[in-house]
Order: C-alpha cells, then sequence, then structure tokens
C-alpha cells in the first residue's frame, strides 16, 4: 500500500460470512437487512443483488443458480465461473451469527457514507463562491440526519407492530398514570390527548386577538418547565417579546408594567424568582420575522443536533415562506407537508400556530372548524391533531364566559375530540386549567 493512501472502514470477512450464510440457509436472508451498496467490495454487491433478485422470483439462491445468474449477464468472471461461490459457502462455518455480521458491514457501510458526505461538503465549499454558507451547509445536515435515521428499521410485520403496541401498553401501564407524551400543561387535555406525541404534527388555530401566541408561550413554558428542552421559531414576535411574555407568566406581574415599567413594590421579589426559573429552562429561540421554510428546518435540525430538542413550536403557519410557490394555498400546504415530514425525521412533535379566515365573523357562531384553517385544505390532511383557541369575549363584552377560553379539539388521529375549557388572565397573558388559582384579579 503506498503511503497516505487510506483504506476506506470495510470488513471483506463479515461481508463473505454474510453471503455465505445466506447461501447455506436461506431462511436467513430474513434477518439481512441491507442494501447492495452495504457491501464494500463489487462482486459482493453483485452477488446480494443477485440473491434478492432470485428471492424475489420466488427461485433457490445457492452457489449454482447465482452462478447462472452471473454467466447470464456476461460477468461469469468476476466469480470464477462460480468457483468463488463454492469457497463462500464453504468457508462459513453456519448462519447462526448472521446478525452479528450484518451488523458489522451496515457500521462500515454508514462509515463510508459519512466520508462521502464530509468530503461532498469540503468539495462543495471550496466550490461555493458567492454562495450563502447556510446553504452549503444544509445538504450535508440533511445527509447526516438520513443517514443517523436509516440505522433505524422501517421494515416491520404486523406480528412486530402488535408486540411494539404492546409494549407501549405495558409501558403506560408501568408508568402508573404518568403522562407517556410531553405535558400540554392543561390536566383534561393531557388526560385526553396524551400531551403531545413523537412524530405528530399539531395545528392550533384562532382568529387575531384570540391569544394563540401567549397560547403557545404558555405549552412551551409547560414543556420546558418539565424538563424538555423545547425550540420556538418567532415568526411574529421578537426574542425579547418572547422573553417579556415568559417572565409576565412565570411572575403574575402585568406584562404592560414590563413594558412601562410602572412597577409594584412586590413586583421586583416576584420578577427575581421568576426569572431564575425561566433561566433555567432550556428554550431556544429563533426571530426571524416570516422565515422560510428551509431556515425553520435547519434550524430545527441543527437544535436537534445542538440540543436535542424534545419539541418544537412555530409561530405561525401562514407566515411561513416558500421561495419558488406561486400562491398562498400551496405555500402553506407545503409548509404543512415540510413541517410533518420534519416532525417524522426528529422524531418529535411539531406544535404550529395557524390563522383562521376570516368569515368566521360573519357567523352566528364564531367557533372555527376544520375548514377555517387559511389558505389550505393541506394542512387539515397532514395534520395528526388540530385544536382552535376561541373567547367569546372577544366578540361579546356581555358575555357569560368572560375570563374564560375554549380550546376545542376538532381532529384527533389517536383518539376522540372534544372541548376543553380553560381560564386566562389578560394582564398577564396566562391560560391556566379553570380549578387553578392563578391571580385574584384574574379569576
Amino acid at each position: 500500500m503506498r503511503a497516505g493512501v487510506r483504506v476506506p472502514p470495510q470488513s471483506i470477512d463479515a461481508e463473505q460470512c454474510v453471503l455465505g450464510g445466506v447461501m447455506l440457509s436461506p431462511k436467513a436472508l430474513a434477518r439481512v437487512e441491507l442494501s447492495p451498496d452495504d457491501f464494500y467490495r463489487r462482486d459482493h454487491q453483485l452477488i446480494y443483488r443477485a440473491i434478492r433478485e432470485l428471492e424475489g422470483a420466488g427461485q433457490p439462491y445457492d452457489a449454482v443458480t447465482i452462478g447462472e445468474w452471473f454467466e447470464a449477464k456476461g460477468m461469469g468472471e468476476m466469480v470464477a465461473g462460480g468457483a468463488y461461490l463454492v469457497e463462500l459457502a464453504s468457508n462459513t462455518p453456519s448462519a447462526a451469527n448472521i446478525a452479528a455480521y450484518v451488523k458489522i458491514v451496515r457500521d462500515k457501510s454508514i462509515l463510508r457514507q459519512a466520508i462521502e458526505i464530509g468530503t461532498s461538503l469540503v468539495n462543495s465549499a471550496f466550490d461555493a463562491a458567492g454562495a450563502e454558507p447556510a446553504s452549503v451547509l444544509d445538504g450535508a445536515i440533511v445527509d447526516l440526519m438520513r443517514l443517523h435515521r436509516a440505522e433505524e428499521n422501517h421494515d416491520h410485520t404486523l406480528r412486530s407492530a402488535v408486540n411494539m403496541a404492546f409494549e407501549r401498553a405495558q409501558t403506560a401501564f408501568d408508568a402508573g398514570g404518568k403522562l407517556m407524551g410531553i405535558t400540554t400543561g392543561f390536566h383534561k387535555l393531557d388526560s385526553r390527548l396524551g400531551g403531545w406525541n413523537d412524530s405528530d404534527l399539531i395545528f392550533i388555530g384562532a382568529r387575531p386577538a384570540m391569544g394563540k401566541t401567549a397560547l403557545m408561550v404558555n405549552l412551551a413554558d409547560a414543556a420546558a418547565g418539565a424538563g424538555h428542552k423545547v425550540g420556538c421559531i418567532s415568526g411574529e414576535q421578537s426574542a425579547m417579546q418572547y422573553g417579556q411574555r415568559a417572565i409576565s407568566l412565570s411572575s403574575a406581574v402585568p406584562a404592560e408594567r414590563l413594558r412601562n415599567g410602572n412597577f409594584e413594590e412586590q413586583d421586583w421579589t416576584k420578577m427575581t424568582v421568576a426569572i431564575r426559573l425561566v433561566k433555567a429552562q432550556q428554550m431556544f429561540i429563533y426571530d426571524r420575522s416570516a422565515p422560510t421554510i428551509e431556515e425553520i428546518m435547519r434550524t430545527a435540525r441543527r437544535w436537534k443536533q445542538e440540543h436535542d430538542i424534545r419539541i418544537l413550536f412555530v409561530d405561525y403557519l401562514q407566515r411561513i415562506r416558500v421561495p419558488g410557490a406561486s400562491n398562498r394555498a400551496e405555500e402553506v400546504g407545503e409548509a404543512s407537508r415540510c413541517l410533518k415530514d420534519l416532525a417524522r425525521e426528529l422524531n418529535i412533535p411539531v406544535v404550529c400556530l395557524a390563522q383562521v379566515v376570516r368569515g368566521v365573523e360573519n357567523r352566528d357562531d364564531k367557533r372555527p372548524g376544520l375548514g377555517d384553517l387559511a389558505n389550505s385544505d393541506e394542512a387539515s390532511r397532514e395534520a395528526d391533531q388540530i385544536l382552535f383557541l376561541y373567547r367569546d369575549e372577544v366578540y361579546n363584552e356581555n358575555t357569560n364566559a368572560r375570563g374564560m377560553a375554549e380550546l376545542n379539539c376538532e381532529k384527533n388521529r389517536h383518539g376522540p375530540t372534544g372541548q376543553f375549557l380553560l381560564r386566562f388572565c389578560g394582564p398577564t397573558m396566562a391560560f391556566t386549567d379553570p380549578d387553578a388559582r392563578y391571580e385574584d384579579d384574574c379569576l
């Protein structure tokens, strides 16, 4: 070997044991979750391809049939006229340890792919004169995330699916009623939805002035307060404004006082305690106005890689820009699909606020429903759960529901829907369970 030449990660012995094991025991193929490209040697790639093709045709895959496959394609010399196939089968003692050999082959393949991604990134960086650095990084990040997810098994039987479902049920039982998902901060909502669940896309729709951004701050605060790392895309408010809301919520000091400085004596003590608690939470905020969907996905992936965020909040759907979209419906639809893909890719819940069409205000009953999400039927299809926030006092000053809010679940792929009553404190923009005490002037 010439000095300085580095051989890519490989294990020829493991590759030979996998191929020989399958030839000795055809049933062992069910335990081989590899693609031809996972093999380093070209002849091994072709032998594995032949095995898969013969299996798909319902034919045996031994040294003879595989040799005929190579001869039919004019490639008999690659397996020494079949002699190499006989050698593979003869030198493999058994298929008993094939799972261990498969893991070695897969691990070496992943390392080679990582090297390819890194090399591609280096070349792109050298060739990207005048390009945005973020655009150079995006491709590599996506490829690395895909490579990481590729290690997971996505091919299941109904038996294995039922086993996984039963294990989840057993885990829930063993938890003794403890919430399995990420808490919403509201007892009845947690009981009905099971909290926010991994891979789910949740839309929370409302008309302006209903308090949907305030609700998102409450939800994010509840998740962070429970010890989860939280990401927030704040496309409408700055990070400083978000901080003001968080302090007001946690201290019960009206947000107006944080803006005008007219504090009462006891406010300082409340804020000092609240700020200490809020600063201990692990929450990450991206506050560019009207971000692109690429920015959101890039930021979320970075947070997942660097901080392992457990949930993402986005404010809000109709402010997300999708370059190249021909109209608003297409833009919102594509953003919805990308957010759902992101939830699955990162295996976290994505909770996204959404605007509701103005037409609901022309109805006698102004509560929005599934058909009222602005600009997008696609959002309704992609979402796992859709909830709508409604406060009657916004429209009716003489309402009997002053200080109350409704959170109406109109779609739930995992179970029943329903209406949930919350209490709303305007001065601090806090949402609480109806029976929870907060501040006397908010009750």
